[in-house]
């Protein structure tokens, strides 16, 4: 009986032991031991681009890439989640952050963190050739009840439109850009909201007379995007701020981001701060 006890305790004891290294191990230096990231993208080019193969690309996970590498993580994996879904999977830690133009909000920022700004840039809409209806803003929207919009589910441009007046029965989910710009075409909505340089990818790769873009939208902000973190791993976000830094201070952030369209001037002149104080 003795014997049995001892060993139980023995048992617990390194039960115990390896639960209290585990947690002492941090998000980073786990990252550089297995030597890879998994991160969320949206497959919204040209924040992020998924390729056949798997490989991800695109503008913010190009600059995670480099930054990672930078701290010691090689490889970077990518799991495609819908944006209203990155945070429930960033605080489940099904990921390891999130890179892929999840714009810096204030809202967002009660659960998770964020690096410094990576991607900046305006809103569009895209509606059909003409834009019969005159949408210029979310108010024009909101203004006429017969006017449907889509856009994605826990999307900004989402909150926009409903900070505006836009009703909720006004807006119809789209599983994915391309399907959201199909309901367009198919006149089940007469509006597209998104991104500025998403939708103006999406309209050139689409190529068809019969749409036209819109942008800026007028009366919101510039959006700005940032890597987020679970609020728990401010090492590692501190440490990805550092490495972001030094790629904005080397040159090389520029040299990543502009090809794809985006401005490095217009991520420099913006901090975390002025969207989420504090986070």
């Amino acid at each position: 009986m003795k014997k049995s006890l001892l060993l139980i305790a023995v048992f617990a004891s390194s039960l115990v032991a390896s639960t209290v290294n585990v947690l002492a191990e941090s998000t980073l230096e786990r990252l550089r031991e297995q030597g890879y990231a998994t991160v969320a993208v949206a497959n919204e080019p040209p924040y992020s681009d998924v390729k056949a193969d798997g490989y991800v690309t695109g503008a913010a996970p190009d600059v995670a890439r480099a930054v990672l590498k930078k701290l010691g993580i090689p490889e970077l994996k990518s799991q495609v989640i819908m944006y209203g879904a990155m945070i429930p999977a960033l605080q489940a830690r099904r990921v390891d952050l999130s890179t892929s133009g999840l714009y810096i909000k204030p809202k967002r920022c009660e659960s998770i963190i964020y690096s410094e700004p990576d991607l900046c840039g305006a809103e569009a809409f895209a509606v059909m050739a003409g834009n019969p209806f005159n949408l210029k803003t979310y108010e024009d929207i909101a203004a006429n009840p017969d006017v449907l919009m889509t856009t994605c589910a826990g999307c900004a441009e989402e909150m926009y439109a409903l900070e505006r007046g836009v009703k909720p029965e006004q807006i119809k989910v789209f599983t994915d850009p391309p399907s959201g710009i199909k309901m367009l075409q198919q006149g089940r909505v007469n509006v597209f909201a998104l991104s500025g340089l998403g939708t103006q990818d999406l309209l050139k790769k689409t190529d068809d007379p019969n749409l036209e873009l819109v942008m800026p939208v007028m009366g919101v902000p510039i959006g700005c995007s940032g890597a987020a973190f679970n609020a728990d791993d401010k090492e590692f976000r501190d440490a990805f701020d550092k490495a972001l830094q030094e790629l904005k201070d080397s040159g090389e952030f520029a040299a990543i981001i502009e090809p794809y369209g985006f401005s490095a001037e217009a991520t420099f002149s913006v901090k975390r701060d002025d969207f989420c104080p504090g986070n």
